[in-house]
């Protein structure tokens, strides 16, 4: 890996990557493999990131070789997680100055879960708004590329799916070449404009409708009459203001991976002053996807966290397929069950 490319990640962020070389890390059996980020989404500067890779080759893969012709891919989508977990960011000063390290794992090597329809979709217009209309002349992006395949742990077919869903939607215009693709003027229109869009069942926040997707949350969560599931990567206080302000006052669970550090004493306040039936369990990495279901009748999937989504373009989907209703009540039930108490 010699020369800049640009990735995009799932949520929106939009850099160059510039390959800076590797050395072996001092006094640890490994290897640093230095990169430069430019921001171009808000013009945010430089980012410096060294990755980590401790050990030998085939600790990570199953033949020196495999590890060879992946290693590139891996690395490239580790630093594309780690800004989707927030453990990157280009909002920090120190980044330009010093080297900021991540480390890669044997699991960055594995398959990873796959990412729904909604995800898929939110990457692709992401892709072709920043890759094709921004910086790319209006060339075709290829969707389907390995290092996106592998980014989302999801097929080739999956990637042309949800491409011609989106075609359909007018919002990309119409391939002749399976897995490229460009943006239609209703794309950036919707990307650039302030207020949401729906398509089909799905609402489009573009970038800079924080409110107003938090209106579109509240309002899901105000239908509620018995109960509301909320599966969610992160947990933050804020999503107990939001379900305080239902007035039915329905029984809340929230199946969370990663609650943030001062949610259980939150949980417990909020208990405590209101009374109201909460209940936290952690599951272990079964769910990648972002949730919502109002009386186990209307499930809704988010491309962003609750508290991310209008930060930039944004997809609300109201899951509306008998066939997957019933799947996906059947799958949150078992991992209810399964996960364990905060």
């Amino acid at each position: 890996m010699t020369t800049p490319i640009r990735l995009v990640t799932r949520l929106g962020e939009c850099f160059e990557v510039n390959p800076q070389g590797k050395d072996r890390a001092d006094n640890r059996d490994g290897v640093l493999h230095y990169f430069h980020l430019t921001d171009l989404v808000k013009g945010r500067g430089l980012l410096r990131v060294s990755v980590y890779r401790g050990g030998p080759r085939d600790f990570y893969a199953a033949s020196i070789a495999e590890f060879d012709r992946r290693v590139e891919t891996v690395l490239l989508n580790a630093i594309r997680r780690r800004f989707d977990s927030g453990e990157l960011t280009f909002d920090v000063a120190e980044g330009a100055t010093h080297y900021k390290e991540i480390l890669v794992t044997p699991k960055d090597f594995e398959q990873q879960s796959p990412a729904s329809d909604e995800e898929i979709r939110q990457l692709i217009l992401h892709e072709a708004y920043w890759l094709s209309y921004r910086y790319g002349n209006r060339h075709p992006v290829q969707f389907d590329s390995e290092t996106d395949l592998e980014y989302l742990g999801v097929e080739v077919q999956d990637i042309r799916r949800n491409q011609w869903v989106l075609e359909q939607d007018a919002l990309l215009e119409q391939s002749r070449i399976p897995g490229m693709g460009r943006p239609r003027v209703e794309l950036v229109k919707i990307y650039e404009s302030r207020q949401s869009t729906v398509i089909r069942n799905e609402q489009v926040f573009p970038k800079g409708t924080q409110y107003e997707a938090f209106k579109a949350v509240t309002n899901i969560l105000r239908t509620a009459t018995r109960e509301i599931l909320v599966v969610i990567i992160t947990l933050a206080s804020s999503l107990l203001e939001m379900i305080e302000a239902i007035p039915s006052k329905p029984a809340a669970r929230l199946l969370t991976f990663k609650p943030s550090a001062d949610f259980k004493a939150a949980v417990i306040a909020f208990k405590k002053q209101y009374g109201q039936s909460i209940e936290v369990r952690l599951h272990q990495r079964e769910v990648h996807d972002r949730a919502i279901v109002v009386d186990d009748t209307d499930f809704f999937a988010l491309g962003a966290s609750i508290k991310d989504l209008g930060d930039k373009l944004s997809l609300l989907n109201k899951v509306e397929d008998p066939a997957n209703v019933a799947r996906l009540r059947a799958e949150f039930r078992s991992i209810w069950a399964s996960a364990n108490p905060l």
